[in-house]
């Protein structure tokens, strides 16, 4: 057996597996927020294991107690997700065999494969996520696996500080390479698609709306979209970012089309939605949008929803791998956003854009559905107005301005019975959005006028020092679109009839006393806090917008403003020369450590002592004793004796009798040590 080999097969020490164990935990620990906390107390038993048999109390594990422990870890997974094929149980499985590898870990091979895999599981936690948190603990799981690798070279390497200080020392070796890698690796798609959890918790708007489903998102201030635009910024009245459309009433509850059936919007097929292209997103060739004419030009960086739908304003066009259009003005993505998503958008003011079309005898039964019964008096009204011979646009009208003369708006409207459309309208007359949006859609429905509920978000918060647009769940607001034959589809807010300031102002404006009431830390009064929240969201924006979202077009704008034309040639250069530098750098060291073994701290200050007596004319003869030197420093040069010999005595201490004070003492001596040179000083005779 060779002499690496036979190093490999040796037995783990008590450090090694100290090292091993808290690279495990810091890796596994973030992981608990996504997949099972069993999992961590099956590690948990493994290591309580395999430290038992490092004190003699237990025998290592036989091949019955290793098939007991993988159908038990087996079992586990089974019973906690119901579908295999998907993002989390595969992390999961690797943990899994993570965790097991400690019943069997007995080698430094061992410990070296179990190292590798900590830095493969490290390395999916940016499945997860990217935000900077993140990141930075990412760093630190590297540093910790590094120093656990140090760790397995000997006793001495397994110290702390010496574990760390390496291992910093490798990684700040690794980061040019890092950088140059991160600049010019081709962004490749992935090979393949693994899909997300679909039964993680979804956030923010959902696929139907009842009484004070909005209500609750406004008690929640989390970001929710970040927007920048390429040109002009619609003014605060045009900012609705529309995500979902609910054609469907059951008498107190709005939906999607087919979401009654249990069928989503996104996984049923429909005739006016678009079906994906060859090149992810929808053809725009089905959609008559006009060349030139006032449009906006934007970018949307959307959170995690565990939703498809995205969120635009009106007549939207995306671009954007993945990214499709629905006949119902809504952008959708190809599968639920787990992460952070940017995505291209162009969108043209329905002012400039006719569509051209009629209402197809299916659409207008959609658009006009409602239940067989119930809500008699808005029924009544809408056919009152209906029978004055009103149009649609007057039938619209006359309703804004029964909102506008009677109603209040407020985040903590009455509770409603039954018919909550009678109710809303002829008694509480309180409500927030969706009370507004929904009981005008319903009684535009009664009165023949095809109408329909629109969901998603308006308004925001300029960030004037990055120029976005900062979206917070609490900006979650319905509206109301109506069709009317020679305009197309209108959108119409009626909650703009009641709180103008909401549209134009936003949340906290409208609902001043009420906003954030029941939050458990009134942080937004705060304006310090607010403040650096503010502060902080720009620091995430800018890391998503440089780090994050670096892709393959943004990469290669990057090298030619660097190289000017990419070429092979260029490229070669670009890669090779700072490559050649580390290398002449790494010679460099090597060449200066190759000297001989590095002189302890309390070796080197004496050494600085003597070279610094050396200099005031008074050098220090080979072979003569510290001692001997300074009684020979005290005899010609008296003025030097005293400190001479304290410098002595120190170094005296710290060297032979390991006194950590001495050193200290040494050190601080030396530091104002500065002797003046004294070789024109006549000396007494020898």
């Amino acid at each position: 057996m060779s002499a690496s080999t036979s190093q490999l097969q040796a037995l783990l020490p008590r450090e090694s597996l100290l090292w091993i164990f808290a690279a495990q935990l810091a890796v596994l620990l973030p992981h608990t927020i996504h997949l099972p906390i069993w999992l961590l107390g099956a590690w948990a038993v493994a290591v309580y294991w395999r430290l038992e048999v490092f004190r003699g109390r237990r025998e290592m594990p036989g091949r019955l107690v290793k098939l007991v422990a993988v159908a038990l870890v087996v079992a586990g997974l089974v019973l906690t997700y119901r579908r295999w094929f998907a993002l989390e149980p595969m992390v999961a499985l690797l943990a899994v065999s993570f965790t097991l590898k400690n019943i069997e870990l007995v080698s430094r091979r061992d410990a070296l494969l179990s190292l590798m895999l900590a830095y493969f599981l490290a390395a999916t936690l940016f499945v997860f996520e990217q935000t900077i948190p993140y990141a930075l603990y990412g760093i630190v799981c590297v540093v910790i696996i590094t120093a656990a690798l140090v760790a397995q070279l000997g006793r001495r390497s397994a110290r702390p500080g010496r574990a760390l200080g390496l291992s910093v020392k490798l990684l700040a070796q690794a980061i040019p390479v890092m950088l140059v890698l991160f600049v010019v690796m081709p962004r490749l798609g992935p090979l393949w698609a693994v899909p997300q959890n679909t039964q993680a918790a979804s956030t923010g708007i959902s696929d139907s709306m009842s009484p004070g489903d909005f209500s609750e998102l406004s008690k929640s201030d989390k970001p929710a979209l970040r927007i920048s635009f390429n040109g002009a910024v619609p003014p605060p009245e045009q900012r609705y970012w529309r995500g979902l459309v609910y054609t469907h009433f059951d008498g107190r509850r709005w939906s999607e089309p087919g979401a009654a059936d249990g069928y989503p919007r996104w996984g049923r097929g429909r005739s006016n939605q678009r079906p994906f292209g060859d090149d992810g997103h929808g053809d725009s060739a089905e959609r008559a949008l006009p060349a030139v004419g006032p449009r906006y030009r934007y970018q949307v960086i959307q959170e995690a929803s565990h939703n498809p739908w995205l969120f635009a304003l009106a007549r939207p066009h995306s671009e954007t791998r993945g990214v499709r259009e629905t006949g119902d003005d809504t952008l959708v993505y190809r599968t639920p956003v787990g992460s952070r998503l940017a995505y291209e958008v162009r969108s043209w003011p329905r002012d400039t854009v006719t569509d051209g079309v009629r209402l197809s005898a299916s659409e207008q039964r959609r658009h006009l559905q409602l239940p067989a019964s119930g809500n008699p008096r808005a029924r009544a009204w809408a056919r009152a107005r209906f029978e004055e011979g009103l149009d649609g646009a007057a039938i619209s009208q006359a309703l804004l301005s029964l909102y506008n003369r009677s109603f209040t708006y407020t985040l903590k409207p009455p509770p409603l019975g039954r018919d909550t459309v009678d109710e809303f309208l002829f008694s509480t007359r309180q409500g927030f959005c969706e009370h507004f949006a929904s009981s005008y859609v319903f009684t535009m429905r009664a009165a023949g006028v095809p109408a329909r509920v629109v969901a998603g978000y308006q308004g925001g918060e300029w960030v004037e020092q990055q120029e976005y647009l900062l979206v917070r769940q609490y900006d979650a607001h319905a509206w109301a679109e109506i069709w009317l034959p020679e305009r197309g589809w209108v959108r119409v807010d009626p909650t703009a009839s009641v709180a103008p300031e909401r549209i134009r102002d936003g949340l906290q404006s409208a609902a001043a006393e009420e906003f954030m009431q029941d939050a458990f830390l009134p942080l937004h009064k705060i304006a310090f806090v607010s403040r650096l929240r503010l502060q902080w969201d720009m620091v995430n924006y800018r890391w998503y917008q440089t780090v994050v979202s670096f892709d393959s077009q943004r990469q290669e704008g990057l090298l030619r403003r660097l190289m000017g034309e990419i070429s092979p040639l260029r490229m070669a250069m670009f890669i090779g020369i700072p490559v050649l530098g580390a290398l002449l750098l790494l010679l460099v060291w090597l060449k200066l450590s190759s000297r001989g073994p590095a002189l302890p701290a309390t070796s080197r200050l004496y050494l600085r002592f003597c070279q610094r007596m050396a200099r005031a004319g008074l050098p220090r003869i080979p072979g003569e004793t510290p001692g001997d030197y300074a009684h020979r420093i005290a005899r010609e040069l008296p003025r030097l004796g005293p400190m001479a010999a304290r410098i002595t005595a120190a170094y005296e201490r710290a060297a032979y009798a390991d006194d950590g004070l001495a050193e200290k003492q040494l050190r601080r001596l030396v530091r104002g040590f500065w002797p003046m040179r004294l070789s024109a000083q006549p000396r007494k005779p020898v």
